[in-house]
């Protein structure tokens, strides 16, 4: 009897609990769409992206940057248009004259994409860097996503509605310099970037985004670069930089 009783209150409960799922399940909430720019952890592009014309063949007139968005929401089965447009009190670059705005979406089925800005070389950029602010506007597809989060771990990336492209033509430090370069070239200056590239034949060094370079690659460089020096001084002497140093590996 004992037995028989306590098999049925299992079952009232078991009934009890199918229902309430039942019940819950007819309760539907979904927030609109929202895209929003990505911020890789991994990379050190993350929070703003620097493009200096400085170091692209001289005949280089235009190039598209391509800054990565993500989805809040599902997929859909059509394209679906990326608004974005500038911060007018923190921008300094000049439409037209130093940026272009091109037309970006999301494509169907992605919860990825990219936003396209074409960047334009002009002469004032060999002195004096522009600033463009680029942010997420409401579109008829999308509405603005997360506000600012930096992102911490690959697994925890980082998200915001605003993105800074600093565009130039002179050579500046790059991004990753003083999380990762400086430790196999040292001390940044426009001299010792200068002597790298021509030593190495290149101008950038990825680490830790999908077309990162390896490990071994950087010690490659770094050898590489020792090894002109030394071919430098022995012909002129040191080589000192625009502070006044002489620059080493």
């Amino acid at each position: 009897m004992k037995r028989t009783f306590q098999y049925t209150c299992l079952l009232l409960a078991a009934a009890f609990s199918l229902g309430a799922c039942e019940k819950s399940g007819l309760v539907e909430y979904s927030l609109p769409d929202m895209v929003y720019f990505y911020k890789d952890a991994s990379s050190d592009a993350r929070d703003s992206l620097s493009y200096s014309f400085a170091i692209r063949s001289a005949t280089l007139e235009y190039d598209t940057i391509r800054i990565p968005v993500q989805i809040m929401g599902t997929a859909r089965d059509y394209d679906r248009v990326v608004t974005w447009g500038t911060v007018d009190s923190l921008t300094t670059a000049v439409a037209g004259t130093d940026y272009e705005v091109l037309p970006s979406k999301v494509p169907a089925g992605a919860y990825t994409a990219e936003v396209p800005v074409k960047v334009l070389r002009n002469a004032a950029q060999k002195t004096t860097e522009v600033r463009l602010w680029l942010e997420i506007r409401e579109s008829k597809d999308f509405r603005p996503g997360i506000e600012d989060s930096r992102g911490s771990s690959w697994s925890h990336p980082g998200a915001g509605r605003r993105f800074l492209v600093k565009i130039n033509d002179f050579l500046t430090k790059p991004n990753n310099w003083d999380s990762w370069l400086k430790y196999f070239f040292g001390t940044y200056s426009q001299v010792k970037y200068a002597f790298i590239i021509q030593a190495t034949g290149r101008a950038e060094f990825p680490w830790g985004s999908a077309n990162g370079l390896p490990y071994g690659q950087f010690q490659y460089f770094q050898t590489v670069c020792r090894n002109a020096l030394e071919t430098y001084e022995a012909e002129h002497g040191t080589l000192m930089d625009e502070f006044g140093n002489p620059v080493t590996f």
